[in-house]
């Protein structure tokens, strides 16, 4: 009888360290805060995941850039720190300079076009490959909203030369600093966490980010105007740790496919809603919002124009350039 007690609690040891081993741990991290149209999106993955999974998985979700920032979480990512995370596609130009193509100015300026795109043969065969053999796996993209300055001041700014000499914070991305360049303000490349304090301190003048990024930080508290520039359609490249992502059980990895594709669905709904309301909120707390003329946004495009060549044809060459335009719908 003893013997039997015996075998009996270690079958239910093993099984239970079977169960356990099971369980799959996924460390996702969120560089910008939980309030914005990325970090609702994230809440959702989340959801769906509990839902999809149970007890199968374990979901650590890491908020505001807690666990790794934007210029520290590709190398996190690599690393193993997290499994999963959704950076701007600029970001990722650390490890793949080609990806600023997809950021180009004036470019791709829509959801659909930026879906088109990075699904294209000949543009997903000059970007993904190299992104592979830094061990990440773009399992998903997901939106962001269209770039808008904010700045400080008395007069708006409407044409690009209004801009110049400003001290805007960018992204530390070329793809970012080179477009603000072009129009002669000085970027400044820090976390948009900072950039409240460097507004306050004179640090910078400005920021480029999309409307739910100006509400969700608060940071529109700090800006007397926005500029509906719309220079670019900002996006995220939603990646995983690569050797994570392929370890995984085929059933497993399939119900956390079909989570983020019910979490990009949801984010592709709800991103022109979420940025609308951020203007009408803003614009409610004093905030002035200037659209621009056809006249004054082709100016902007003139300007910008440059980079085209600098961060596009030169990284990607004349083949990939020409399916970017023909899906833009641009020459």
């Amino acid at each position: 009888m003893f013997m039997k007690r015996i075998a009996g609690l270690g079958l239910a040891l093993a099984f239970s360290v079977t169960a356990a081993s099971a369980q799959v741990t996924m460390i996702m991290s969120n560089d910008n805060n939980d309030r914005g149209l990325k970090g609702q999106t994230f809440e959702f993955l989340v959801a769906e995941l509990e839902e999809r999974l149970g007890d199968r998985i374990d979901v650590q979700m890491h908020h505001g850039g807690t666990l790794f920032d934007q210029q520290s979480q590709i190398q996190g990512l690599q690393l193993g720190g997290a499994h999963l995370i959704s950076p701007t596609a600029g970001i990722y130009s650390s490890v793949q300079p080609n990806v600023a193509a997809l950021q180009l100015p004036f470019m791709l300026n829509t959801p659909e076009r930026i879906q088109e795109a990075v699904a294209d043969p000949v543009i997903r065969e000059a970007i993904m490959p190299a992104l592979n053999n830094q061990n990440i796996e773009i399992v998903a993209v997901w939106m962001n909203g269209p770039r808008v300055l904010g700045y400080q001041g008395d007069d708006p700014i409407l044409m690009p030369e209004d801009a110049e000499g400003l001290k805007v914070r960018v992204q530390s991305a070329p793809i970012f600093v080179e477009t603000w360049e072009a129009v002669g303000a000085n970027p400044v490349g820090i976390n948009w966490s900072e950039a409240p304090t460097a507004l306050q301190q004179g640090v910078i003048d400005a920021g480029e980010v999309t409307p739910n990024s100006w509400r969700g930080s608060s940071t529109y508290q700090f800006v007397d105007h926005i500029s509906m520039t719309d220079h670019q359609y900002s996006f995220y490249l939603v990646g995983a740790n690569r050797q994570w992502w392929q370890g995984l059980d085929d059933d497993v990895r399939t119900e956390i496919e079909a989570a983020l594709a019910s979490a990009t669905a949801w984010n592709m709904e709800n991103a022109v809603r979420i940025n609308a309301e951020a203007y009408e909120f803003i614009e409610g707390e004093g905030v002035q919002v200037h659209a621009l003329s056809d006249d004054q946004r082709a100016a902007w495009v003139e300007a910008m124009q440059p980079v085209w060549h600098e961060l596009g044809t030169e990284l990607v060459g004349e083949e990939v350039m020409s399916r970017l335009r023909e899906i833009a719908g641009v020459q």
